[in-house]
């Protein structure tokens, strides 16, 4: 028997309340899930992706591209990225990278002369609630900023569900770790039997911890001391 070929299989945000309501076994046979259900289940959905989005999916790394200003220290980030997690200077003319060093806030505030120009080789992310803000130090000098750009690896939150047709901005292989995740909220939330209700939190736990355990890079990493602590 041929298979199907196809790989794509997921489902909408509908369709995981639906699927988590029947491992709850509500309404499963027959019994109503009304608007006011729905709505409610789709808040806990909601509040399930932001969490979820502190946890630093491989999947939700993306690239950027900032262009330098001369003079500039900081630089609005929209939409905000969670965090930034690596910034190189890219020489336009050749696309030769260099890593830019991460600075804490502290250190990136302690900075005496923050406007001073050169080729910058620090950065500092500033997440705030709202928007966020890259600083950097140096600023850009004029040959700078028109032969360099700064190219940034950083991590973007997990989207909303703002429509029951909305698909689920994961990858396909997290659709069951994420109708269980939603289970478990939706037991609690509606007074599932304890025994019931502690089976779906142990399989939502083993179902997460699953795929978070997949979603790491396979590469291997090495540490080493800068050169300025040896």
């Amino acid at each position: 028997m041929a298979t199907s070929g196809d790989t794509t299989y997921r489902l909408v945000a509908n369709e995981i309340i639906q699927e988590a309501f029947d491992i709850c076994g509500i309404g499963s046979e027959g019994e109503s899930i009304n608007a006011d259900m729905n709505a409610r289940a789709m808040r806990s959905l909601n509040l399930l992706a932001k969490a979820w989005s502190a946890s630093g999916h491989l999947w939700k790394q993306e690239s950027r591209s900032v262009t330098l200003v001369t003079g500039q220290a900081s630089y609005s980030l929209a939409p905000k990225p969670l965090r930034v997690i690596e910034v190189r200077r890219r020489v336009t003319s050749s696309s030769i990278d260099t890593p830019m060093n991460e600075l804490a806030r502290q250190d990136y505030f302690e900075q005496p002369n923050k406007s001073v120009q050169s080729t910058p080789v620090s950065f500092y992310y500033d997440p705030r609630s709202t928007a966020g803000t890259l600083y950097i130090w140096p600023t850009a000098s004029a040959a700078v900023a028109a032969s360099m750009t700064l190219q940034l690896t950083e991590l973007q939150p997990i989207e909303d569900f703002d429509a029951t047709s909305n698909d689920a901005d994961f990858p396909n292989e997290w659709m069951q770790a994420l109708c269980y995740g939603l289970a478990e909220q939706l037991a609690l939330k509606y007074g599932v039997d304890p025994q019931t209700r502690s089976e779906i939190a142990s399989r939502a736990a083993i179902y997460k911890a699953q795929l978070e355990a997949w979603d790491n890079e396979p590469a291997s990493l090495f540490l080493q001391p800068e050169a300025r602590w040896c």
